[in-house]
């Protein structure tokens, strides 16, 4: 249980934003297809393979250290377009429930905005489709002053409602990262410890 509950806790939105919003993140989406066009075109193969000096025409092909690349790229990937498709709105713009709670308040204060809100909360959605017919800003009889200190709750639990959404595609995006990352890291172990092999330690020491 315990596994299970860390495993719901990593995979919300707010902690998948980390990633999610980076640039570098949202850079690998077009890896697939620029890792196609570069890695497995027949035309590029055949080019390389007539210059002796780019690859042998024997083995002409991408190593396993780019191919690694590209499939960790890829991963990584994956997890930025189901953040970039599933995510929250909200989520993607505050980091946390009193991030929200700050600058959202004052327009919750407003009755329609408040009752809007609600509205949010019980339907566990961060919109609704917007009516058709225009809309009535008489207040007249029901006006509300509403303390802005007590939406933390209310906005609080809206907050919530969005992080936890969508459990399977937050879980698929966590997975993908990870596994994604800890390809990436692979080759660059393999290249460290040719660095290490390499050095000329006893020259080093003189």
């Amino acid at each position: 249980m315990r596994t299970i509950a860390s495993l719901d806790h990593q995979s919300r939105w707010s902690v998948l934003r980390r990633l999610g919003n980076s640039t570098i993140a949202k850079a690998t989406i077009a890896v697939p297809l620029v890792g196609y066009l570069l890695l497995f075109n027949g035309e590029i193969v055949k080019f390389l393979s007539l210059h002796t000096d780019f690859c042998r025409p024997a083995s002409c092909g991408p190593s396993l250290r780019l191919l690694l690349l590209y499939l960790g790229c890829c991963l990584i990937a994956v997890g930025a377009a189901l953040y970039g498709l599933k995510c929250p709105a909200l989520i993607k713009k505050y980091d946390s429930a009193a991030a929200f709670f700050e600058a959202e308040k004052v327009y919750f204060c407003q009755p329609r905005n408040l009752d809007y809100l609600l509205k949010l909360i019980k339907l566990g959605t961060e919109a609704e489709p917007l009516a058709r017919n225009s809309s009535n800003f008489n207040y007249d009889g029901e006006g509300r002053n509403v303390d802005p200190n007590s939406l933390a709750d209310p906005m609080g639990e809206l907050y919530r409602l969005l992080n936890v959404s969508h459990p399977e595609i937050r879980l698929i995006a966590l997975i993908s990262y990870c596994v994604g990352i800890l390809i990436l890291l692979v080759p660059t172990a393999m290249t460290f410890v040719e660095v290490i092999v390499a050095f000329d330690w006893g020259r080093t020491a003189l």
